[in-house]
Parts: C-alpha cells; structure tokens; sequence
C-alpha cells in the first residue's frame, strides 16, 4: 500500500484536534486531520459553558449564532445558600465553535478527513505510519487528540488514564425557569456525592440539567435532581439524554514520544474540580500543534524537542496541578464543612479554588476560622 506524506496527523476533531491542526498547519507543516465521525462536530455530552477568555484564546470571534446565551452563575451550598458568581461567561454551540476552528485550519493549509477512524500505528525510520481503514500515511508527528478512550494512547502502549467521573446530562425543553441569565451550580453529598450537579439555561423554555457523581450510581441522584427542580420543570420533557467519563484526576505521567503528543481529554487536560475542558483542550491543541509543526519542519521530532510543549502549555499545567489537590481536599468535606465555607467564601475565592488560581490567598482567608482551618487551609497552604 502506498503513503501519502504528512509533517503532522492530528487524530480526533474537539477542541484539542481543530486547534491542533490550526497550529499546526499556521506553521507551515503539510497537516492532516482524521475524525473518525461524519462531521467536526459536538457529539461528546458536554455542559457547552465556557469564558470569555476561551473565544480570546481560540482566536474566534463570539458571533450570535455561536452564542446561545450570556449568563453568570450562582453557586449553592446544600443548605441553599449561594454564591452569586458576576463574571459573565457564553452558553455556547459548540460545533460551531469546532467548525470555525477547523475552517481556520483548512485556510492555513490543513487537510481534513471526516468519517475516518484512526486505526492503528506502525513505527518507521524517522517518524510513524498511521492506518485507517481507508489509507496508509506517513508523518514525523502524531498528536493525539481522540478523547478519554483515545486509540492513539493505546496504539502507544500507554495503560494509564486519568481517573474520570461519570457524568449523566438531559437535554430538558417545555420548561418555566424563574431565571435564565445565571447558570446554576449545587454541591453536596445528598446531591452529588464527591461532584456536583449543574443547570445551564439555553433558553426561558429549554436547559441542561446534568451531574457527575463519583463512588455512587447517576441515576438516582439525576432524579433527585430533577425533583428538587420540579417547580419550573413541570412538564418538561427529556430531548437529549446522555452521559461520558470526564477525566479529573489530572494529567497522565507520560504523554510526550518520540514523534507523539497526547492532548486534551486523551491525556487528562481538564480542570479537575469544574470538569471543564473545551479552553484547556484549545490551549493544548494550540502549543501541541505549534511545536509539531515547527520541529517536524525542523526534522527533529524526538522526545526531547517536543518538550517544548510543556513549557508553551505550562501556566495550565500548574493549574490542572493545583485544582486537582484542591479537589483532593474539597472530596473530603461534608456538607455541614460545605455550608460553612459558604459563609465565607466570596465569587473570587470560588473562582481561584475551582480553577487552581490564586490557592494561598484563599488558605489565608480560611486560617481565620478555627475548624476549617485544621481540616482545610493548611491543607491548601501546601498547593
């Protein structure tokens, strides 16, 4: 079987992949993408909230029909007392946020096969051959960039995963929400034992509403859940019913080869205490695809030059870092510890500690109250 010759293949067309390939092709490298689905589009479950800061980083401009709404959030304590969050974020589609992405890498260059699973990888002189089901290809990089049960990360002989929580989200329509410009976000171990359950307003008629819960089965919970949302549930009815591992046991030890990256979900990319993924996984596609393409042009795709990856992605590594010990320690908390923290947390102080931000000022602030001091600020002091 001939090869057709790459400089990079990027597997996998989320967040991570079509930025990937941007980067990648943006740097003059022969690029190609492989998505095994129909179409670069949002198939994964997923929440679809994201910053402002994400469109920055991505390097798309939020136009209306990408956007499906502007909130802020609100977050409750099992008590029901909340935290009012002001920062505005996006309620997003996110396929179309992918589809601009990946337009971008097909202007730069980027070849893009949908409907073409990555099937397996052979090691050649110099770089690797990548099989699908419908072609051979060479590459000096490979980047994978497939998901949390990714191909590539086994074709690499790579057994560690992230330790994920299973999530379960419905799709609701037919609803009479109170509010629709704040998302809503419940903690508690009646709700949500060790996560947390969420609403995200689309519309005055239609929400998600979804959970990831971690020791203990969905589906109770979810309709818990709903039962305590029956008063603008009413009757509402189930559009979109589906759920995923969402990996939040921060970044696998190894993910950098010789002529291979893994990224996003496949390597455990996400910010562990709010499951969120899409701006992380951008931010690694990104630098991945950059050094790929600069080092593949180069001719050196060792291990070592791409390296160069850790220190262009580096500010989020030191945050899944931090955020993942936080969890650590907020998993622990009962919901009378929760109620408490309540009282004394303020929206930047949620802020820092669900994205492994500024941790130690708010260690301090917590020093001041004697219990949650011993049982949780000396704890995040050492972060």
């Amino acid at each position: 079987m001939s090869s057709r010759r790459f400089d990079v293949i990027v597997v996998g067309g989320g967040p991570a992949g079509v930025a990937a390939a941007k980067a990648s092709a943006k740097t003059g490298a022969k690029t190609l993408l492989l998505e095994k689905n129909p179409a670069i589009m949002a198939l994964k479950p997923c929440g679809q909230a994201v910053s402002v800061h994400t469109f920055e980083t991505a390097g798309v401009k939020p136009t209306s029909p990408m956007i499906l709404n502007r909130v802020s959030a609100r977050v409750y304590a099992p008590n029901g007392r909340s935290v009012k969050i002001p920062e505005t974020g996006y309620l997003i589609n996110k396929t179309l946020l992918l589809q601009e992405i990946a337009a971008q890498a097909a202007e730069h260059g980027a070849e893009i096969h949908v409907n073409e699973p990555f099937f397996n990888l052979a090691k050649k002189e110099n770089g690797l051959i990548v099989r699908t089901p419908k072609a051979e290809y060479e590459c000096l990089t490979l980047i994978g960039a497939d998901g949390y049960n990714s191909r590539v990360v086994r074709a690499l002989g790579v057994n560690e995963r992230s330790e994920p929580i299973p999530t379960l989200q419905y799709l609701m329509a037919g609803l009479k929400l109170e509010s629709i410009d704040e998302i809503r976000i419940y903690v508690g171990n009646e709700i949500a034992p060790r996560g947390y359950a969420w609403l995200f307003p689309f519309s005055d008629k239609v929400a998600e509403v979804g959970l990831g819960v971690r020791g203990a089965p969905l589906k109770p919970y979810m309709d818990r859940v709903l039962e305590m949302l029956k008063s603008e549930f009413g009757s509402a009815q189930v559009i979109d019913d589906r759920g995923s591992p969402v990996p939040v046991g921060g970044v696998i030890s190894k993910y950098i080869f010789d002529h291979a990256i893994l990224i996003g979900d496949a390597a455990g990319m996400v910010i562990p205490m709010t499951g969120g993924g899409i701006h992380s996984s951008i931010a690694a596609g990104l630098a991945a695809g950059e050094v790929a393409g600069e080092a593949s042009q180069e001719g050196d795709t060792s291990e070592e030059r791409l390296k160069a990856f850790d220190e262009k992605y580096k500010p989020w590594l030191e945050r899944i870092r931090r955020s993942l010990r936080v969890l650590r320690v907020i998993e622990g908390l009962s919901d009378a510890d929760l109620n408490e923290l309540a009282d004394i947390l303020d929206d930047e102080d949620i802020i820092d500690l669900a994205n492994g931000l500024n941790v130690g000022r708010v260690a301090r602030k917590l020093l001041s109250h004697p219990r949650l001091a011993v049982k949780l600020a000396k704890q995040l002091l050492s972060i």
